[in-house]
């Protein structure tokens, strides 16, 4: 397996363009890869029209779209999983304006739901290895059926010619009251989809190191969140990693209508990828200018690959 590793990651580097990230020598290999998962709020410089011409959503300012680069900036993940990110050309412009400030994140991987405004999607200093996303996967609430509305992120980054990291991406239903169905038993079945893929993975290879993100629109003992998780012990289970900021606060999302802060936006890994957590360098981002850029805080969490053997 490692020497296949190796091959698939000398023949991903050898497709690169020059100037782009190549293999790391056997000293550059990263000690440390920096997560982070941010839900953008409508990253939408140019949003989709209605057959009248009217912005069905307001576009990203130019001041909020600054913003969510200048947090990043500070944080400079090598990976970055995000939700509610617009069109792909959407993704390039936060990928530009990233580069700008110094953050070099080549590869892009972006997933095409049924909800055609807000998707799901990555950035990354790694090459991706494979992508193999969800975006047809029904959801059944009473008489309704519909499509998982953002689809499910399912790739895998090559982070060293030796260590693979599997990433899941999920944004689940909102909270919002929807006439045509129940929001919290459709969250609930969407929840259970992503379930199903994260057991159809671990129990395939119980030590794929996976680790599973995303703003899940509910508390953390919630049957949509807690669901996720699996049995405790499990060879499928998930470990929720415990994330807080400087001040010991755990809240990802103000929801300025009611004024609610909550934490809703998770990041989860498998059992054979809890070994490498650096629980002391993860945290809830509270940059200054999160507010600016988003309703949501960034999430960070630092990983340790194992070293080559």
């Amino acid at each position: 397996m490692a020497l296949r590793r190796a091959i698939l990651w000398a023949a991903l580097t050898a497709l690169l363009p020059w100037g782009a990230v190549s293999a790391p020598a056997s000293g550059d290999i990263p000690k440390k890869v920096v997560f982070v998962a941010w839900n953008v709020r409508n990253y939408l410089i140019d949003p989709p029209r209605s057959a009248e011409g009217a912005r069905t959503t307001p576009p990203k300012t130019e001041k909020a779209a600054a913003a969510t680069a200048d947090v990043l900036a500070k944080i400079a993940p090598d990976i970055l999983g995000l939700s509610e990110i617009g069109s792909r050309r959407d993704l390039a412009d936060l990928q530009r304006r990233l580069e700008k400030r110094g953050v070099h994140l080549p590869f892009s991987t972006w997933v095409e739901g049924a909800d055609e405004v807000r998707h799901l999607a990555l950035l990354s200093r790694f090459p991706i290895s494979e992508i193999q996303h969800v975006t047809n996967a029904v959801v059944k609430t009473g008489v309704v059926s519909q499509r998982v509305q953002r689809g499910f992120l399912d790739c895998t980054l090559s982070v060293t010619p030796h260590f693979s990291l599997r990433i899941l991406g999920a944004h689940l239903k909102s909270r919002r009251i929807t006439p045509e169905f129940d929001q919290a038993e459709f969250r609930r079945g969407e929840s259970m989809a992503l379930r199903n893929r994260i057991e159809s993975i671990l129990k395939k290879d119980s030590k794929t190191p996976l680790l599973v993100f995303g703003d899940f629109n509910d508390v953390k003992n919630s049957p949509a969140v807690a669901g996720l998780l699996g049995r405790a012990g499990g060879a499928t289970s998930l470990y929720l990693v415990p994330l807080a900021d400087v001040n010991g606060e755990s809240w990802t999302y103000h929801w300025a209508e009611t004024d609610e802060y909550s934490r809703v936006d998770y990041v989860m890994i498998s059992p054979a990828l809890r070994p490498l957590l650096d629980r002391r360098a993860s945290r809830i981002c509270a940059d200054p200018k999160w507010s600016k850029a988003s309703d949501h805080r960034p999430l960070l969490v630092t990983l340790r690959p194992p070293p080559v053997k």
